[in-house]
């Protein structure tokens, strides 16, 4: 009986607290490079991150902080930006932020992305993006949301590079 109560009493709220601890606290930067797309510092990319930076902390005032960036090869190009913070419903949060930048990028067919780690969730969904095609694609766990715009790469490719960029940008604390 002793064993069964220290079980319940100590190994539920391990079970459940695991992910919150490992993915918070979480900082973000931006690499220079992921694959073969490089960090763009040019002036209107330099404006671009600038108000996406601050749509991000408008929309998230309790963020630890904000962060976005574009990259770009001659052939296409990936806009990446989020928060970090503590975040109790990772998937929720996932949820609304798709939701929120819905009507920017008209985005449709959200699909959810197997990430296969407890507590972290990934979606992704087709839209435009000033007449283009564009994959948008929406991560979250307990220390961070991201969203990265992609052009000319289909939803699983997509995926998969937000998965790099998300490994590239957060570290855990």
């Amino acid at each position: 009986m002793t064993l069964l109560t220290i079980a319940c009493c100590c190994g539920c709220p391990a079970y459940f607290g695991k992910p919150v601890w490992e993915q918070y606290p979480a900082d973000a930067s931006l690499p220079e490079q992921v694959r073969d797309l490089t960090l763009r510092d040019d002036p209107a990319s330099q404006r671009l991150t600038q108000r996406l930076d601050q749509e991000t902390r408008a929309a998230h005032l309790l963020a630890d902080g904000t962060f976005a960036g574009v990259y770009h090869t001659s052939s296409k190009q990936v806009i990446v930006f989020g928060s970090t913070g503590l975040r109790f419903t990772p998937e929720q949060d996932m949820t609304d932020e798709l939701t929120r930048l819905s009507t920017t990028y008209q985005i449709t067919g959200i699909e959810p992305i197997e990430t296969g780690l407890r507590g972290q969730y990934q979606s992704c969904g087709t839209g435009r993006l000033d007449g283009t095609a564009v994959v948008v694609c929406t991560w979250a766990d307990h220390g961070s949301l991201g969203t990265g715009v992609f052009t000319r790469l289909s939803v699983t490719d997509s995926a998969a590079l937000l998965a790099e960029f998300r490994d590239g940008i957060v570290t855990r604390g």
